[in-house]
């Protein structure tokens, strides 16, 4: 029972410091690019009906 409870705990402490390193937070500010393009923003032109 020990083992199991060892082998669970394991896991989840893996699971969680995998999901950290994989955040931005190493990354920096390079991660986050503005989708621009020279017909303006891109998020706008993904919807059918324009919004204000």
């Amino acid at each position: 029972m020990t083992t199991i409870l060892f082998i669970l705990v394991a896991t989840a402490i893996a699971a969680y410091l995998v999901s950290y390193a994989r955040h931005d937070l190493f990354a920096g500010a390079a991660t986050h690019a503005d989708d621009h393009d020279e017909l303006g923003p891109v998020e706008l032109r993904r919807h059918p009906v324009p919004r204000p």
